[in-house]
């Protein structure tokens, strides 16, 4: 049986072990107090990105699933957009009726050009000749009529029978009457060339025929790329590289213009971020390297450096958000965004952990 001296002789080193122990450890702790900031219930984030319709419609398809990577402009989600192509292939068929119409008053156009120039050039023509013919019978009438004169004074001393004075009063008769019918034809065939030309006008109506046509084209066309521009955004594509987080909206279900339909993050772009104590902020600086232990990988180190202190605190900030019902009503905290060196592959936007910001670089600055 063991005496009590001998007990108290064995039990007093361990009480002094003990004690050293405690002591090292408060030391320890001290130290690290003053060359550490430490947080726990930090979050890993990331910037998401909502995809929402622009347009209200139904779901016809998704074509992502949940945890998927996606690229820049892929195909994530369509519309039922039946009636949009029926509406463009409406249009498109007024759009060709269109044109055959404006080619068809274009060929009408031609022709009536091609034909009222020639009537003109004819009709100027035929003018021409008839001036040319009267200017020719105007010369023989006037020897006509001089031969006349002279015959009637020759037939009035009895030196040329009557006959003969008959015979020159026919002929300029004759040709007085041919002058009297060409000056006629040729004041009928002006008017015929003015009524000619005046059937120009016609062409002008045509003209503006053609170019209301063009406007009805125009019109048409710029419904069709109206129609084409519903139905891309009936077609959503990514608007980045990145992982599909979470779809709120599935095949089938009606949604409205700004309702999110699934929710996208960049897989590369990762952050902690932390909640400091306003007590300790100011010993924070940009740059400072932060030990990182993640409940998701209990038993590996990762390391990252601060990168951003926030100028607002989170009550200031009056973000509303769940963390702020589980901080202290009597605290106020900064938050501080820290960057990841060589996280995990599957790290995820949510998980939980816990911060040691270096910040013994400072206590050197404060002890000179």
């Amino acid at each position: 049986m063991i005496s009590e001296a001998a007990l108290k002789a064995k039990v007093k080193p361990l009480i002094g072990l003990v004690l050293v122990g405690a002591f090292v450890l408060l030391v320890y702790e001290v130290f690290y107090w003053f060359t550490h900031v430490y947080e726990n219930d930090v979050q890993v984030q990331t910037e998401f990105t909502d995809i929402s319709s622009r347009i209200d419609g139904k779901i016809e398809k998704i074509f992502v699933a949940e945890g998927k990577p996606v690229s820049k402009g892929q195909l994530i989600v369509t519309l039922e957009h039946d009636d949009v192509q029926l509406n463009i292939r409406g249009l498109e068929t007024d759009l060709s009726l269109e044109q055959g119409n404006r080619a068809r008053l274009q060929i009408e156009r031609d022709a009536f050009e091609e034909e009222l120039r020639t009537k003109l050039a004819t009709q100027r023509e035929k003018i021409r000749t008839l001036e040319v013919e009267l200017a020719s019978v105007d010369d023989r009438l006037v020897l006509a009529r001089k031969d006349l004169s002279r015959t009637n004074v020759l037939v009035g001393r009895k030196l040329r029978p009557e006959s003969v004075l008959i015979a020159e009063q026919d002929k300029t008769l004759v040709l007085e009457g041919r002058a009297n019918l060409l000056k006629a034809g040729i004041s009928v065939a002006k008017r015929e060339f003015e009524q000619f030309n005046a059937t120009k006008r016609q062409l002008e109506v045509m003209d503006n025929k053609i170019q209301v046509s063009f406007i009805q084209e125009n019109k048409i066309q710029d419904e069709i790329k109206k129609q084409e521009l519903r139905l891309k955004h009936r077609h959503i594509t990514s608007p980045i590289d990145g992982m599909v987080g979470k779809i709120h909206r599935y095949k089938g279900e009606y949604v409205e213009d700004g309702i999110n339909i699934l929710m996208l993050h960049d897989p590369k772009l990762f952050w902690i971020e932390a909640y400091v104590d306003e007590s300790q902020i100011r010993h924070v600086r940009a740059g400072q390297e932060v030990l990182i232990d993640l409940e998701a990988y209990p038993f590996k180190d990762f390391y990252g450096r601060v990168h951003q202190v926030g100028s607002v605190t989170t009550r200031g900030a009056d973000n509303g958000t769940a963390r702020q019902t589980r901080l202290s009503s009597a605290v106020e905290r900064v938050p501080v965004r820290i960057s990841i060196d060589n996280p995990p592959p599957t790290l995820t936007p949510g998980m939980r952990g816990n911060v040691n910001i270096r910040i013994y670089d400072n206590i050197k600055l404060w002890s000179r």
